[in-house]
Parts: structure tokens; sequence; C-alpha cells
């Protein structure tokens, strides 16, 4: 749907008016194969052809769908996907920089110093807080979070490792994260965590400055002193109620007089804070929330009342919903508690609303995500279980960042420039999907071939002259040419009834035009190493002009399949004109980690640039 969206709205990067600088960033011919869970191919990417994998979970399926927020809760849909026609108008500019109309937002806070610009939003929110979900499966059977049977977990082998989750980890407080966060399922189940938080306890040198864990709190009695030991400083907890028999009936298990010995003996511990997380349900616990407030009176903890989101899937609909302005006045019913006050919140990017009763121990908070939403002050970014990075909670798209650190090519850079790209895709605010696009599990194009850029102009050739001399015309495109702003008159709509149709060349004058593109492809180490061949000059480390394969010299390859590329320009782009190729000439040469590639096609006709 969205691309067919995309194709009627900016319908120009389609149209007859650039068929040849469109046609060098084209494939000819894409090969697709599906055996053994993957989609491979050729891609013609200005005019070089640029091997690519995506992973898939079935054949060549590739893995479309939209994940519930609680990672085990989703419905996912294989899509199979036809490369070979779409892949080159989808590679000419990236599908966010299209689809992605920025409105006006004004960030809450200036993102940290210390924070890198990979870290930064276009809307200048810097993320310096990290959330990583270690496991999926929980102690726990809560109604709101899943059926009682259970659900089907991911394999342990699809799961990050222990080095893997130090190795992200490690990435992102080099990028400026100093809060990372431990999540589930029920973080506590697994069994390497004590471990784990030792190793990433000794980043602190990098910068890390808080190691926080969320957990439902039933095995805290026994392994608090171990948590704490290794490193853990920030604990929240989730009870949703203080009546045992409730207790029971929401989670299906017992086990709330150890959730409630593990709080006291967390706030006695030493940590620097100690949360209890309440989400608020009407007809459920509504009731008990002046409680949950009488708990600060004498524990130095903050009890948080969170408000409900009705995610689609769970047993709890929108009827649930309790508002933190309705919380408030029911706490102040209360006469104990009427001089309830609210304090200055921690910090810019704090979510919580803090509030406090004088002379009472600790303090109440209040996160308002459905009714007064933060997310203009949003410094989250989240992994899940299987490696997924996800830069919203209601976001459907994620990266894999499992898939590309067992590529074999991804070095931490690469990693970085991933979740760049994941980052600057970050949406003004959650339930914005009116830009979300697919919802795909995105799998980052890891193959032998990565390219940073490709072509990106579509610029419409000035009117031609009423002459019946020649006149050159030449276009010029580069790979850091932005792309232009879309027009609102669509040259490809017939205005008399708002369809599709192909322009009428039949009055103009053929003239000579030319069109050069220009892509700089950058190769990971491992495919550099190819280039270092022996014998390539006087000695080992002289870079070759050639990389040897088994099928075929593979820039000689990709000229031809270029070449071919711009005489299917016609076929490959819906309503160009066929048109008459004069000359066309692909050159190739590497600097550094970076292939350049440079197309020039000519032809004298009217219409072609």
């Amino acid at each position: 749907k969205k691309m067919l969206q995309w194709a009627a709205t900016h319908h120009r990067l389609m149209g007859t008016t650039q068929p040849l600088l469109s046609a060098v960033s084209a494939s000819a011919s894409a090969s697709v194969s599906g055996s053994g869970g993957g989609v491979c191919g050729v891609v013609g990417v200005g005019a070089a052809a640029t091997a690519f994998s995506s992973s898939a979970s079935r054949g060549g399926a590739m893995m479309m769908g939209a994940h519930h927020p609680t990672r085990a809760l989703h419905t996912t849909t294989h899509l199979r996907v036809s490369v070979a026609r779409s892949t080159a108008l989808v590679t000419a500019w990236p599908m966010h920089t299209i689809l992605h109309h920025k409105r006006s937002y004004t960030a809450a806070s200036s993102p940290s110093p210390s924070v890198k610009d990979s870290l930064v939003d276009e809307f200048g929110r810097g993320h310096n807080y990290l959330r990583i979900s270690i496991t999926e499966r929980c102690n726990l059977r809560c109604q709101y979070c899943m059926p009682e049977e259970g659900v089907s977990l991911t394999p342990n082998d699809k799961l990050l490792t222990k080095d893997e989750i130090v190795r992200i980890a490690r990435l992102f407080v080099k990028s400026g994260v100093d809060k990372i966060r431990f999540t589930g399922g029920e973080p506590t189940v697994r069994k390497d965590l004590e471990e784990l938080l030792r190793e990433v306890n000794d980043l602190r040198s990098l910068g890390l400055q808080t190691i926080a864990m969320t957990t439902n709190g039933i095995v805290l009695p026994r392994k608090l002193p171990a948590l704490k030991a290794a490193g853990l400083d920030v604990l929240n907890i989730s009870l949703d109620t203080l009546v045992p028999e409730k207790f029971e009936e929401v989670t299906r298990r017992k086990g709330f007089d150890k959730v409630m010995e593990g709080i006291k003996l967390a706030a006695a511990g030493g940590f620097k804070a100690v949360k209890v997380n309440c989400v608020v349900m009407r007809e459920f616990n509504l009731d008990e929330i002046i409680d949950f407030v009488l708990l600060t009176e004498h524990l130095p903890i903050e009890v948080r009342f969170i408000e409900l989101m009705p995610f689609d899937g769970n047993s709890w609909n929108d009827t649930k919903f309790v508002s933190y302005n309705e919380m408030i006045k029911k706490i102040k019913t209360h006469p104990r508690l009427a001089s309830l006050h609210r304090t200055e919140d921690p910090g810019p990017n704090e979510t919580a609303k803090t509030w406090a009763v004088p002379e009472f121990a600790g303090r109440v908070g209040f996160i308002t995500s459905m009714s007064e939403h933060f997310c203009g002050s949003c410094n989250r970014l989240r992994i899940t279980a299987d490696g997924n990075l996800k830069v919203c909670l209601f976001g459907s798209s994620e990266v894999s960042l499992r898939d590309a650190m067992r590529s074999g090519y991804a070095t931490d850079e690469e990693l970085e420039r991933i979740v760049n790209g994941a980052v600057k895709r970050k949406k003004a605010h959650h339930g914005d999907d009116t830009e979300e696009g697919l919802g795909c599990r995105c799998v980052p194009q890891l193959p032998t071939l990565t390219p940073l850029s490709t072509t990106s102009t579509t610029t419409r050739a000035p009117t031609r002259p009423s002459t019946t001399t020649p006149t050159t015309i030449t276009k010029t495109s580069d790979a850091t040419t932005a792309p232009p702003t879309p027009s609102n008159t669509l040259s490809h709509i017939d205005s008399s009834n708002n369809m599709p149709t192909m322009v009428d060349v039949s009055s103009k004058q053929p003239t000579h035009r030319t069109a050069v593109a220009r892509a700089h492809v950058r190769l990971p180490d491992a495919v550099m190493r190819c280039l270092q061949q022996p014998g390539a000059g006087n000695n080992s480390s002289t870079i070759a002009s050639e990389i040897a394969s088994s099928k075929g010299p593979v820039f000689a390859t990709a000229i031809i399949a270029g070449t071919m590329g711009v005489k299917q320009t016609s076929q490959l782009i819906p309503f160009c004109h066929p048109l008459p190729i004069e000359g066309c000439k692909i050159k190739t040469r590497v600097e550094g980690n970076i292939v350049i590639i440079e197309c020039t096609v000519r032809v004298f006709h009217k219409t072609g640039v």
C-alpha cells in the first residue's frame, strides 16, 4: 500500500523525464533464490551490481508483520517479494526519505554532549538510555501480557548470547549511552544474569553510569545480594495489586509474599533507586492506589502508576484505562494524602511526573504514556531478546543487530552505521503510523557489498527550444545530491480525470542528451581483503582492479549488468518512452574502502534526461 502511495505521489521518480538517470541505478536482472531461508540477488546500483542478502523465515519470503510491544504477543505474515522490478526504484532513495514529510517539531531538551550524532534523531533527541531484553521467558502468566498456556518462544539459537549483549552494550556506551536497563520476559530467569551484569559493569570506565533491571520480584529475596554485588544499582519491581488473592488471579501464579519481601529488602539494600511499577486498571486495582501511596510513608521507594496501554491482543480493553488526572483526584480524597504535591522532576528525559507527600520517606510517580505522552523528550532505544533494535516501543519497525553481528562482516563501525540509520528514522511521537511504512522487521543488508548511497537525481530537463538545430543537454548526478522537493503538480497525472498517463512528446524536437551518474559503494574489510591480491603490482598489498570470483570477474560482470539495466529503462520505468541509446560508458575505480562507479549515457531523442 505504501509503495503504491509513494508511486502515485512521487511518480516523477518513475517518469519519462528522467529515465536515463534512473536507469543508471536500475538492474536489468535480479536473481532470487529462496532455498534455506534467504533472499539473494544482484542489483545494479549506479550501474554496478551489488550483492545483497535478506534474512527470511521461510524460503524466499521476507518477514513482514506488526509486533506487539510485549515480545511474546505478535502475529507475523509472510509476504513474498519480487525483487527484479522493484529494487532499483527503492534503492534510488531510502524509503524513509521519500515517505517522510518532516513536520515542525522541537525536542524538549538538547542531547547530552556525550551522545554521538549516531544516536541523535532528526528531531534533535539524543538517546543515552538503552533497554535490553535478555529473555522472552517469564515465571508468571499475567492476564494482560500473555495467555495462560504461554506463547511460542524464539529458539535459543536465535536469541542474543551473553557476548553479543555485551558487545551491543559496549557499542552503545561508546556512542554516549550512560544508562542500560535489562528487561525480559523476566530477566532473573536467565542463568548467566550475574555474569552478564559483571561484564556490563566493566563498561563504567567508558561512561556507563547506571545499570537497572525491571523484574516481577519473585526471586529477589534469593538473588538480590548477588545482583547488587554484580553491579546492579537501580531496580524496578512490577506489582499491580496489594491483595494476595488478586495477585494470584492476575498473574496465575502464587508469590505475592515473595515480591513484598523483595521490595523491602531492596529498599534497605543500598540501591540508587527502588521503584514499584503499578499499571492502573479500572475495576481491578483503581481502588488500591491509595494503599500503594501509603507504602511510601515508611519505605524509601517510588511507586509509579502507569497508564494502561490498551495494546491490541491483550485481554484488557480501553474501558480499563485510568488517566493521570483521575488518579491524582482519587489519591487526594484520602485525608492523609490531601497534601500530595508535585515535585521537581529529576531530569528532562524523566518519564514519570513525580509527586510526594510531606514527611513520607518515598514518593509517587505517574507515567502518562497515553494521556500526556513524553515523546518529545524520549531518549530510549530498545533491543529485543532476538537482537532487533526498536527505536520506539509502539513502532513496528525493527533492525536486526543479531544478524549483522553473525554475518561475519559487521565491524563496530558497521553496526554504528546501522544503528544511526534506524535512529534517524524515528518518528516524532508514538502512534504516528502515517509515515511508519510497512512495519517490516528490517534486516540490514550486510552482504559482500554494502552501498553507502546511490544516485539521487530526477531533475527535470529545461524546456527544449523549438528548433531543428540539435541542442545538447547534460545532467550530472552524484550520490551526495539531496533528493528534490516533491512537486505539487504531477506531470504524469491527467488533470481531466486525475488518472495516470504517459506524457505526449510528439510535438517536441530531438536533442542531444547526456546523463552522468555516480555512486559510492563502501566495501567491508572482508571484501577489501579480496582486493589485496598477491601479484597485483610490485607487492602483495597493491589494490587490484578486479575481484576474482568462481562465477567470473565481479567488476566486469557489474558493468555488463549495468549496461543491460540502461537498455531496459523503458521496461523498468512505467511511463518511460522507448529510448534509442547511442552510448553507455561505465567506469569503476577504488579509493580506500570505496568503489566509485560512474555511468555516462547518451541519446538523441525528444525525451531522455
